[in-house]
């Protein structure tokens, strides 16, 4: 099928699924960054995300079209920042809990974009998944920020 001329469903699937690939990517960064807790946070997170991209990627195929993936220069400047980010600034939970907030924003938006675009049936179970998944993410982030604050205030 001819990549311009996607469903609005279509697009919005191939987007998620960039937007999955991408999530990956930064968190195989962040665990390589960081350590302890937010290592293991990363890496486990790296590797769903990974794997919920492959099966978006698999879902595409079966539409017969053809899975995007994130620009590599900009993913390799992301990977940049991030390292530059935890080291000049002395606050290397912090950088990381924003990070990875607005990572799993991007996930969480585009997967919203394709619950407007329209979910078909054949993807019910995958997005279920996905969106316990960032929302899994989204309430880890959550206790560790609040633990943050408590140790700032003691």
């Amino acid at each position: 099928m001819n990549q311009l001329l996607l469903t609005q469903s279509e697009a919005a699937l191939r987007a998620l699924g960039v937007a999955c690939q991408s999530a990956s990517r930064y968190y195989e960064t962040a665990s390589n960054v960081t350590h302890n807790d937010w290592r293991d946070f990363a890496a486990n997170r790296s590797v769903a995300y990974r794997d919920m991209s492959r099966r978006i990627a698999e879902l595409l195929k079966r539409e017969e079209v053809l899975p995007g993936s994130p620009d590599e220069d900009m993913e390799w400047l992301k990977e940049i920042a991030l390292r530059a980010q935890a080291a000049i600034s002395g606050d290397e939970a912090g950088t990381l809990l924003k990070g990875c907030a607005r990572t799993e924003q991007k996930v969480w938006d585009a997967l919203g974009e394709f619950g407007f675009a329209g979910i078909p049936a054949t993807s019910d179970a995958t997005m279920k998944e996905l969106a316990a998944l960032v929302t899994e993410g989204f309430l880890w982030l959550g206790r560790e920020k609040e633990a943050l604050l408590k140790q700032e205030e003691n």
